[in-house]
């Protein structure tokens, strides 16, 4: 049986929905990324820099969400989660590349910020100071030593790319590359799906139709809420994840 490590962040949504798409038996293990278990031992024997999540398939330990997600739609190709003509297999990973880029340090980034005050902030930074072994933060990953009103305002800024980015992609189909559902779907609805809550002035019908209506598609596959409201979110998991 497939073991998925994570909690309700975007990432470990991505591995959840697919999963979830996909049928398959998992067994999850809920990690409280407040409390800093993934820099436990156990969680580091499978990803030294406290990865998350982590997707075990019997020896194979995947600690990168965006290439267990294409190893997962590989894997059962007759779900045509990947598509089989090889220019759009390029667009997906590309699309999921980009949107990485764009969108997953700087959601998590605004989230953790609103939905931690200064104080829990502070004492999680502290606690994660501690933390031996634990690789010095660099680009993206130093903004999370000072997630105050001009680191908050760039990661808004890439965010805003990244949401022109799925609106132009979308254009007039209802799926991100060609004319199927697909992977990249799963990989930028686990980044997006909470924007119109988290950034309302940003994405809305008005706004975004072509994101926001297709949103609401995502929302309604039967796996997509299945992953909405089991394993990770039905855990206590967090939304958002902190600093690494």
């Amino acid at each position: 049986m497939l073991e998925l490590y994570g909690s309700g962040d975007p990432a470990t949504l991505k591995l959840v929905i697919c999963l979830e798409e996909l049928a398959l038996p998992y067994k999850f293990h809920a990690l409280d990324l407040k409390k800093l278990d993934q820099w436990s031992p156990a969680h580091r024997s499978m990803a030294a820099q406290g990865e998350v999540p982590v997707l075990i398939d019997g020896v194979c330990v995947m600690s990168d969400a965006t290439i267990a997600l294409l190893y997962l739609g590989e894997s059962h190709p007759q779900a045509n989660l990947v598509p089989s003509d090889p220019a759009e297999q390029y667009d997906v990973q590309a699309l999921n590349d980009v949107l990485d880029a764009a969108l997953l340090g700087s959601v998590n980034l605004i989230g953790w910020h609103r939905q931690q005050d200064g104080a829990a902030r502070a004492a999680f930074n502290e606690a994660l100071a501690a933390v031996s072994g634990r690789q010095k933060a660099a680009g993206w990953s130093a903004v999370w030593r000072d997630a105050e009103s001009d680191r908050c305002r760039r990661a808004e800024e890439k965010i805003a790319g990244g949401v022109a980015k799925i609106e132009a992609a979308l254009g007039t189909r209802p799926w991100l590359v060609g004319d199927g559902f697909t992977i990249a779907d799963i990989g930028a609805f686990a980044l997006a799906e909470s924007l119109p809550a988290l950034m309302p002035g940003l994405v809305d019908a008005e706004r975004t139709p072509q994101l926001y209506a297709w949103i609401l598609r995502m929302r309604a596959r039967p796996a997509v809420r299945r992953a909405l409201t089991g394993a990770g979110r039905s855990h206590g998991g967090t939304l958002y994840a902190p600093p690494q």
